[in-house]
Parts: structure tokens; C-alpha cells; sequence
């Protein structure tokens, strides 16, 4: 569950300052005793307003108050009061009394008071639907923590008035305590531990939070911020990576927005799942934490906050801007920034229409928090497509100067709709209000009609809104293209009023030529009702359905287990829970959840017989082989193996008596799993299918149906075209935490001609080595080779008449220590090699003898990622098993770098490695892709790779074989698991045109950030990898040693997995290229000979010499055709 429920800007009316401009101020001294929820404090006020000769405050009931200056106090309301604080979240009411200071002699200030007494408010799960129930409490003292906020009226301060403060805490031995602004001092008297909070100056606040127990601190402070990380355990890599992307936001958001409003921003855990967003610090559930997309998916949201509802206000009478606002400048930004963005804003009007049933719509201006999936979508999801339809009618750079304006206009102070479209309608030159006005008091959402009439010569595009309300004002783009181009043109079609005030509902404009496509809002740009055929059945259609059945398996064993998890889906709606028993068929209205096992559990033999034919069958998500098949998986769907006994399958399907209504099967035989299924499925709305496994338990599969065609889409007769594509860049990025300069200037320095190509036993690979070595001691590894330096050397006898016999070689070697004595004697191996084949050995193509070879991608880049992320790493990490960095020698000469270290490393044995990671060739991103070779030699492997790429936003391609042939090989003959990093072969494989001029910077970033992200989680883990490799049974894996000495020029897909091997490019100048191969061709057989993978395919082009002529079999978009071709020499 992740909640984001802002706390600290939630009030009913704006807060006020009293008649003399300065807001009051409150000094505190505060005692806890969280072992018996005990509080008391001596409370300070002064610059209290003095107008009305009286002072008055709600408290907590539990709390009697004394008054300790000149007045006198009594109480004004009976204790029976209850209200929810300044929040307007859900939440469960807290006991309050109200009291007055009556002022002697007129005297206002100061007034001081006194108050001590018991909190301990119980968690409770409060708001309404499936997905939108959570556990909160608006305070409590206790064993495992304290949080105490305005909700709780724990100081006497007057509601909707802002002030500032001073907090003095006295808390026991290793606790501490946590508030928003600046911690002043941290001190210790005898057994308790003292901590000093001021709010920062001119900063006034709505509301005082205090968050203590004992926490484990970490900080890293630079010119904008001081991050701040408070974890309940020592996990020092965890704070780790809070600490850099709190930096990364909030030097994002200063530049986007305007400087950071606080001098500090804290990550704080909570003790249950809560998702909190406080000024200057968050405060976060230990799950929620936990989630390794998090940092990139809701944290910067939670930074944010502290622009938007922190500084700048909301005044909630008129609407809540600053949710929806937050979430297109964080949720939003993030995807886009992934090339995204279209699919997020996709989904955003996906969820409106599942959620936003009739009579639960509510304009803009009335939205003041979420407590239902309709309010989310709404208050969320429609305030978010509105600042991004602002955006796109003012253009790029307005908008980003309106929102600057803005914030420079309104912090600390309360602003509403209409001062921001003031603002950003000044930078832009145009009114915006009467426009802002027209989206924020109404309800609904325009639904459009596409109508073409195509001519020869010319034709005319017609757009209409369909929908019942009268025509929004709105702007719509619609893409087109001509028969004579592929190039896809844009008009903006504007519904504006008229003369008469009046919208007209349909626009149309004439196209000069003949007509081969329409797309209209192809990137889902404006908010409107998508069509069905727009979107697929999803779990969240059925959450949001107004009526909704549960059917519940009759003759299963878990049938308890099944009606509790109804019965917490059933709390909110019309919502029936009913056993199969009860049904004949499948009712026809309302949207149905039917559970069960696998076998369903079924009595009713008609009923389950429906359920079968109308579910799982016509998408082919069903039990194959006794595992789980999944839509992706292609025969024999064992790999990964979805055992059914292991793993809970869900999916939906469109009712077959009404594409309005959905029906969705759950199917688990595992009961413990079902709690967790009950709480985690309403979080997964915007999907199809779901497959789960254990029982917690985890998400290890997800996906959306195919859609049909869009009614907003025209295609003329016999004409295929290809999608337009969205080139829009996001507003902003965060900034890479990988320095890219660097790791480009290391690259530069490596394949400069004065290295001479790094050859085997030149001097060019000496330095080389060297420089690896000094960079190793600056990072500050610890030197890891058997002597006790960074080099371990050797010496190898001549294998060729190029090389004089005992040439020296030497890998370097930098080590991060292990922390966990279990683990420490264990490590995780990473490999680059830095040597590369000098001016033309032991691989020269013909014609290239004695020119030097750079070796910019092969493998100056992997050596330079291996630098940067160990540089990342070394001042930050912690890891429990030990992490070794091997620049290694002579990989190109048969691997004997990394022979060499499995020979000698006797302190960390390479064959108790966890797992080895070799880094070769991985500088060439932007022409290929990142392809992770070898996850089939351990079984977690390819889910590892998977959840990288979820939780850094980089892809790597998994590919089960390993035909890269790097250094991980010999690691693989121990049995140890490992793969490569690659980002493919390319033309200058191996040539001299292999320069550092053409490696891509951004690219390296992207593969330092993945490898960062697979070593501390290798590091970490605790469990070994599942070894799939022969030689884990002692059985030797041999490699063929044998070099090809011929020369085709085909550069094969090492991702495909169809027969043969798939041709991605083909090398100028080639014999592929005079022969005709293309990309995408696949070939099945060379003279006769099946080719079943690309292993097969090199070792048969080992067999043959220059000058062969050999036939290959080809197929190619389904034909398949013979070629000759001539070998060249290699």
C-alpha cells in the first residue's frame, strides 16, 4: 500500500497572521515517556493577537492544561467534541476540549501554560473502496514510536492561524526526535536524550509534528540541502540511496520551480505503512521504504510537496490544485522522462472512467483529498491532465516561467486555481482564468467523434464532442498524413466559444491532397471519456464498477480464506457476496470477481463451464503443463517454471453480455498468500493479468490485453502506415548521480593512440594498468591482489611470433570489503578488461595489420563504468559479502586474465563467488540496446534483471545463452552463474575505427546505473544464486579456443530466441552485404547444415577458410530463399 496524504496544508479556511504582521510564536519544553504514552510540556506563546482579550484552543482530552500567566483558563466546550485536526484526509476522530485564556488587565502576551496527560490513539483503517482503505492514527505515544502532528492538538495553538516555534524534547537514552525545520542541538543528561527543532525564519507553519524513536541517522549536506535519512534499522546502503536522490529532486525542482523552501529534507520510517508528506521531511512506512521503485516513482512526489502544500498553500475553499499539480510535476515527469509519458496519461483517463461512476463525479473546485478511487481520479488524475493541457496551450518555456512566477508570488502564503492561471497566463501573454474557471466548476469530460470524407485531391477532417453535457473549451490535437509522405502532420483544433458564448460541437478543416491516415489525441493529451476499444479490461474496471458480485467457491478448502478477502473488497458500494451455489450463470449486471483454485472449486457444473469459456481461454492465460502460461511465454512454458501450486493467477476479461461490465478470475491454491492478495490486487488497477508468487506474496508478472481500434483513429483502404511518435522531452530530469564527463574522459584517456591500443605486453597496456591502479587507490578500494597490492602478475609463454616469450602481464585489483562475517569471505565478482588488441593481435581483419585499434568500446567503455560505479559505491556502501573490481590482462588472448584470477585469488576463492558480472562493450547504447548475456546460469538471474530494470527505469535485454565469450567464462566453468553487459556488436568491432569519439556518454550512465543496482543487491543478498551450470556438479565446461579465420559480416541478434539466428545489421562492404542479407533475415542452415543458435552458427564459420563459398538458407518476412556467398579472410 503507498498512500501520499499531505498533512501539513489542510485546512478549512486559509490560516491568518494577527494584527501585527508577525505571525505568534510558541517555545516548548516537551517530556515523552513512550513506554506509558506519557506527554507534558510548558508551553510559551507570544505575539498572540490581543483584539478579542481571550485566546482560544482545542486540546486533546487527554491532556489537562494549567495556566501559568496572568488570566485566567477555562474550558469553553464539553469534552463529547470530536473533530479531525487540520487534516482533511480520512481519518478517525480525536477527543478534543476546547479552551480560553481570558487576559488580565488587557495584557495578551505572553501567555504561558502547562499540560501533561496520556496519548495513545489506536491505528484504525479508515477511508472507503477496496483500494482506498489504509491505517492511520491522529497520534500516539508508545514503545514503538511517537507521531504527533496538528491532528492530534497535542499544543495549545489556535486553529487556522500559522506561527512559528521552538521545540525543546527530552526523550529516553538513544531515542530521537524529529520536526520540521532545523534541528539546533542533540544533546544527552543522564539516562534521556535532548533534541532542539526551531521552524526556519519567515517560515511560518500551519501545524507542529513531532516524530520520535530510535532511529539510526545518516545526512550528506551540500550548498542547496542538508538530505537527511532516519531508518529504524542500521542499513546504511538503504539511507545510501535516499541521501543521493534527495539531492538529485531537489536540485531538479530548484531548478525547475525555484530554490528549496527549507534548509534540510528528511526520509523518516514510520511504524505502519503510511505515505506522509510533512514540511521539510516524509515520513514513510517500513513496506513502503522497502519497494525498490519507490525512489523513482513516489519519492520525488514526496519532495515535491515541499513547493507545492509546504510553502505554497492551498486555499481549499476554492479546490485543491496542489495534489494534482504534484503529481504531474513528479508521477508524471518521471515516466515522461522514460518515454512514458503518453502511457501514464493513458492510464490516468483509463482510471477516471473506471472510477468516476454516475453520481460520484464532483467538480475541481469542490476536491480537497483523496478518501476513494473516484476522488483520486478526479482530484489527482483530472487536475493533472489539466496543467498538462495548460502547458501544451502556452508552450514549453511559459509554463515553466509561469510556475517560477508563481511560486516566487505565493510561498508561505495560500493560493487557489485561479492565482496560478494568473501567473502563468502573465508569462504567457494570455488569459487563462475564464479558461481555468471552465475546467474547475464543471463535472464529466468531452467524448469526440471522428468522421473523414477522403478525396482524391483533397478531404475533410471532422472532429464532434459527443458526450450528453454541453462542449468543453478544449484543445485538440489531430495528426495526419498524406499519401506522399510519411511524415505525420499536426492541426490544433480549438473549441471556444463564439459570439454568442456558445461552444460549437464540432470543428472540421480541409486537407489539400489525398488523405492516408488519422490519429486524433494519439498521445492522450486532453482529458476526455476513452473509448472501450481505446483501453483493456482491467482489474481497476472492476473496483470502480458501481455494482459489483463475488463469487465464492463453494468446494474449496480455503473457502474462509476467500470470503475474508470478499468481505474486505465488500466494505463500500453495492457490492454482493454470493457462493457459486446460488448461481446458474454469470450475471448480466454487474461486474463479477469469481475465486477459486486453479480448478476454480466450482460446484455448479453450468456455472463453471461458463466461467471457463468466457475467461481464460480466448486469452491463453491459463494452466499449461501444471504451470501458469502467460500470454509472453512461448512453448513449453516451463522457463520460468510457473508452478500452480506456487504461484496465484489473475486476470479479467470484458463480460461477454456487456463490454461495459468485467469480469475477473482469481485462482490461487496456496491460503496464505490470500490476505496478501486481498490487500495488494486494488493497487493493481491498471492491469489485465497479474501472476503472483509465495506467500507474501510477490508480483512476478503483469500486463495489459491488447486494444483494439481506436474510433479516433482512420486508416485508409490498403494503406499500412507506422504510428506517430511523441518527441516531446520532459519538463525536467534529475541529474545524473553518475558523473558522464568522467566516464567519457576516462575513456578518452584509455583509447588516446599513445596507448597504442592497449596490446598484450606493450607499454601502452602497462600505463594502462597503472592508471586503472591509481584510480583504484583514489576511489579508495582496498588493494585485493595476493600480495597485498593492487597488482597481481604474471607471466605467459609465446603463442605467436608477434610476442616474445615470458611477456608480463597483470591484472588489477580493488576490493570493498564485506561487513557480515557470514558473508565477508564470499564476493561478487566485476570484470573489465583493459587490454585490447594493439595495433592488429591476436583478431586483425584483413587490411588492418599494424594499425593501431583504439578500443574505445571494447572495452575502454566497460573499464570506465566499472571506475565510475565503483566510485559510487566505495564512499556509500556497506555491503554484507565482499565486492572485487578486476581490470583484467589478456582477454584477448584466450581469456587468460581471468584464468589467472581464479588461479591465484586464495583469499575470496572464485568459486564462492555469488556471482560474476564481466563489463565489455557496453559503449555503443544509442545504436543497440543493453543486453544482459548468460541469465540462464542461475535461475534468479532473469528476475534480477527484471526488477533493475523496474527499479532504475533501465532495460536490460536477458538473454539465456551466453554468446558473448568474455571473462565471465571461466568463472562459468566453476559452476559460478554470471553474465555479461554488452550493448552489442556494431561495424567497428575489433577495427581500428573503434575511436571514443563515437561511444555514447548517456549510454554508459544507463549501464553504470544498472550495474550499481545488480551489486547492491548482489552484495546484499543472503541466500547464493541457484547455479544452473554443469560444472556446479564438478563436470568442466570447456570453451573452443579456436579463433574464427573467416569473415561474413553479419551481426546477429543475441536477444532472439526463434530458430537459426536473426541478422540485426550487416557490416558495410561485407560479403553479407554483396550477397544481399538484411536486417531482420534469419538464418536457418549453412551448406546443409541446421543452424540452431548462434553458438552452433560460430562454430560452423570456425570450420572454413578464406575463399569458401558456402549456401546459406534464409528466411525473411515468412519466405525463405537460397544465397551464395563468398568468405573473406577475417
Amino acid at each position: 500500500m503507498y498512500l501520499t496524504l499531505i498533512l501539513s496544508s489542510l485546512l478549512s479556511v486559509a490560516p491568518t497572521e494577527n494584527s501585527s504582521g508577525y505571525p505568534p510564536h510558541l517555545d516548548a519544553e516537551v517530556i515523552l515517556q513512550p513506554s506509558t504514552g506519557a506527554i507534558s510540556w510548558r508551553a510559551t506563546l507570544s505575539t498572540v493577537e490581543s483584539l478579542q482579550q481571550h485566546y482560544d484552543f482545542p486540546l486533546h482530552s487527554g491532556l489537562t492544561p494549567q495556566l501559568e500567566s496572568a488570566g485566567s483558563l477555562t474550558q469553553i466546550r464539553d469534552a463529547s467534541v470530536v473533530g479531525s485536526g487540520a487534516t482533511l484526509d480520512p481519518q478517525r476522530p480525536v477527543s478534543r476540549r476546547w479552551w480560553r485564556v481570558e487576559f488580565k488587565d488587557q495584557e495578551s502576551s505572553p501567555v504561558i501554560l502547562s499540560a501533561s496527560g496520556v496519548i495513545q490513539e489506536q491505528l484504525t483503517q479508515v477511508g472507503s473502496g477496496a483500494g482506498r482503505s489504509f491505517s492511520a492514527t491522529p497520534g500516539t505515544i508508545e514503545e514503538k514510536g511517537v507521531f504527533l502532528g496538528g491532528a492530534t492538538s497535542w499544543l495549545p495553538l489556535q486553529e487556522e492561524t500559522r506561527f512559528t516555534f521552538s521545540l525543546r524534547v527530552d526523550l529516553p537514552a538513544g531515542w530521537t526526535a524529529v520536526s520540521q525545520g532545523t534541528r539546533e542541538v542533540v544533546s544527552s543528561e543522564a539516562d534521556r536524550s535532548i533534541v532542539h527543532w526551531r521552524s526556519e525564519k519567515g517560515k511560518p507553519q500551519e501545524e507542529i509534528f513531532l516524530i520520535a524513536a530510535r532511529f539510526h541517522e545518516y545526512r550528506k549536506v551540500t550548498a542547496q540541502v542538508e538530505a537527511q535519512v532516519y531508518l529504524r534499522d542500521d542499513e546504511p546502503n538503504l539511507a545510501a540511496k535516499y541521501l543521493e536522490a534527495t539531492l538529485q529532486y531537489v536540485e531538479m525542482y530548484s531548478k525547475l520551480i525555484g530554490p528549496y523552501p527549507y534548509s534540510k529534507f528528511a526520509l523518516v520510517e514510520n511504524f505502519w505503512e503510511s505515505g506522509y508528506g510533512m514540511p521539510s521531511f516524509t515520513l514513510l512506512g517500513p513496506q513502503v521504504i522497502r519497494l525498490p521503485f519507490i525512489i523513482r516513482s513516489s519519492y520525488p512526489h514526496e519532495v515535491l510537496h515541499n513547493w507545492w502544500g509546504n510553502s505554497v498553500y492551498v486555499d481549499y475553499p476554492s479546490g485543491n490544485w496542489c495534489e494534482g499539480l504534484t503529481a504531474y510535476l513528479a508521477d508524471h515527469l518521471m515516466k515522461e522522462g522514460e518515454g512514458r509519458g503518453a502511457e501514464y496519461r493513458r492510464d490516468v483517463l483509463k482510471k477516471f472512467g473506471s472510477y468516476v461512476q454516475e453520481g460520484l463525479d464532483f467538480p475541481l473546485r469542490d476536491f480537497r483529498s483523496r478518501h476513494s478511487g473516484a476522488s483520486e481520479a478526479v482530484g489527482y488524475g483530472k487536475c493533472l491532465m489539466l496543467w498538462h493541457m495548460i502547458r501544451l496551450k502556452v508552450g514549453e518555456q511559459a509554463f515553466k516561467r509561469g510556475l517560477q512566477e508563481f511560486y516566487s508570488s505565493f510561498s508561505f502564503r495560500s493560493a487557489a486555481f485561479k492565482d496560478i492561471a494568473e501567473s502563468i497566463g502573465e508569462v504567457a501573454g494570455t488569459d487563462l482564468v475564464d479558461w481555468m474557471k471552465s475546467w474547475t466548476e464543471r463535472t464529466g469530460a468531452p467524448e469526440f467523434r471522428l468522421s473523414v470524407e477522403a478525396g482524391e485531391e483533397s478531404s475533410r477532417i471532422v472532429i464532434e464532442q459527443v458526450q450528453e453535457q454541453n462542449p468543453y473549451r478544449i484543445r485538440v490535437p489531430v495528426h495526419y498524413q498524406l499519401t506522399t509522405s510519411s511524415l505525420w502532420l499536426q492541426e490544433i483544433l480549438e473549441f471556444t466559444p463564439g459570439d454568442d458564448g456558445v461552444i460549437s460541437r464540432q470543428i472540421s478543416f480541409e486537407v489539400e491532397g489525398s488523405l492516408a491516415a488519422v490519429r486524433v489525441d494519439p498521445f492522450f493529451d486532453v482529458f476526455r471519456r476513452l473509448d472501450r476499444s481505446e483501453t483493456p479490461p482491467t482489474i481497476g474496471d472492476i473496483f470502480g464498477a458501481s455494482s459489483q458480485l463475488i463469487i465464492l467457491p463453494s468446494l474449496s478448502p480455503r473457502l474462509d480464506a476467500w470470503r475474508a478477502l470478499a468481505e474486505s473488497w465488500a466494505t463500500d458500494g453495492d457490492v454482493r457476496i454470493v457462493l457459486d451455489t446460488e448461481l446458474e450463470e454469470i450475471p448480466q449486471d454487474r461486474s463479477v470477481w469469481i475465486l477459486g483454485e486453479p480448478t476454480m472449486g466450482i460446484a455448479n457444473g453450468t456455472l463453471r463451464k461458463a466461467i471457463l469459456q468466457k475467461g481464460s481461454k480466448s486469452r491463453k492465460f491459463e494452466l499449461a503443463y501444471s504451470s501458469w502460461k502467460l500470454p509472453t511465454m512461448k512453448p513449453p512454458y516451463v522457463e520460468p517454471r510457473l508452478d500452480q501450486f506456487d504461484h496465484c493467477g489473475v486476470q479479467v476479461e470484458r463480460h461477454p453480455d456487456d463490454e461495459n461490465l468485467t469480469i475477473g478470475l482469481v485462482r490461487c491454491y496456496r491460503e496464505a498468500a490470500i490476505p496478501g492478495l486481498a490487500r495488494k490486487l486494488p493497487h493493481y488497477g491498471k492491469y489485465s493479468y497479474l501472476l503472483f508468487e509465495g506467500d507474501e506474496p510477490t508480483n512476478v508478472a503483469k500486463g495489459e490485453w491488447a486494444t483494439g481500434t481506436s474510433p479516433l483513429s482512420w486508416t485508409a483502404a490498403g494503406i499500412s502506415v507506422a504510428a506517430p511518435e511523441d518527441a516531446r522531452e520532459p519538463l525536467a530530469r534529475p541529474g545524473p548521480v553518475l558523473d558522464a564527463d568522467r566516464m567519457i574522459s576516462d575513456v578518452g584517456w584509455l583509447a588516446d593512440p599513445q596507448r597504442e591500443g592497449r596490446g598484450n605486453g606493450s607499454e601502452g597496456l602497462h600505463q594502462s594498468t597503472q592508471w586503472v591502479a591509481d584510480r583504484f587507490s583514489e576511489i579508495g578500494l582496498q588493494p585485493g591482489a595476493p600480495d597485498g597490492s593492487f597488482f597481481d602478475c604474471w607471466s605467459e609463454d609465446e603463442l605467436d611470433d608477434r610476442l616474445k616469450k615470458g611477456v608480463r602481464l597483470r591484472n588489477v585489483i580493488g576490493v570493498i570489503p564485506g561487513n557480515d562475517p557470514a558473508l565477508s569471505g564470499q564476493s561478487v565478482v566485476v570484470l573489465a578488461h583493459v587490454d585490447h588488441l594493439g595495433r592488429g593481435w591476436p583478431d586483425v581483419r584483413a587490411g588492418n595489420e599494424g594499425k593501431i585499434h583504439p578500443g574505445a568500446d571494447d572495452n575502454a567503455s566497460g573499464v570506465a563504468v566499472m571506475l565510475e560505479t565503483a566510485r559510487m559505491m566505495a564512499g556509500t556502501h556497506r555491503p554484507a559479502r565482499t565486492v572485487i573490481f578486476v581490470a583484467t590482462s589478456a582477454e584477448e588472448w584466450a581469456l587468460r586474465g581471468a584464468r589467472r584470477y581464479i588461479e591465484s585469488m586464495e583469499q575470496w576463492p572464485a568459486k564462492d563467488a555469488i556471482s560474476v558480472i564481466s563489463i565489455d562493450a557496453v559503449g555503443r547504447l544509442s545504436q543497440g540496446r543493453l543486453l544482459a548475456l548468460g541469465t540462464g546460469t542461475a535461475t534468479e538471474w532473469i528476475h534480477i534483471a527484471r526488477g533493475i530494470g523496474f527499479t532504475t527505469g533501465v532495460a536490460a535485454t536477458a538473454v539465456k545463452d551466453d554468446p558473448g565469450g568474455s571473462d565471465q567464462v571461466p568463472f562459468h566453468e566453476l559452476g559460478v552463474p554470471g553474465i555479461q553487459l554488452t550493448t552489442g556488436p556494431h561495424d567497428d568491432y575489433h577495427r581500428p575505427g573503434d575511436t571514443a569519439d563515437k561511444v555514447d556518454t548517456a549510454g554508459m550512465v544507463e549501464v553504470a546505473t544498472w550495474l550499481r543496482e545488480a551489486l547492491l543487491y548482489l552484495s546484499d543478498r543472503t541466500e547464493p544464486l541457484t547455479s544452473t551450470l554443469v560444472g556446479a556438479a564438478g563436470t568442466k565446461i570447456t570453451t573452443p579456443t579456436a579463433g574464427r579465420r573467416v569473415f561474413l559480416g553479419t551481426i546477429p541478434d543475441f536477444a532472439d530466441t526463434g530458430p537459426g539466428v536473426r541478422i540485426e545489421g550487416v557490416v558495410k562492404d561485407s560479403p553479407a552485404q554483396a550477397a544481399g542479407l538484411r536486417e531482420g533475415d534469419r538464418l536457418l542452415s549453412l551448406d546443409g547444415t541446421v543452424i540452431d543458435d548462434l553458438r552452433g552458427y560460430s562454430n560452423l564459420l570456425k570450420q572454413l577458410e578464406a575463399g569458401d563459398t558456402v549456401l546459406l538458407v534464409i528466411e525473411r518476412t515468412g519466405d525463405t530463399f537460397e544465397v551464395n556467398v563468398v568468405l573473406r579472410k577475417r
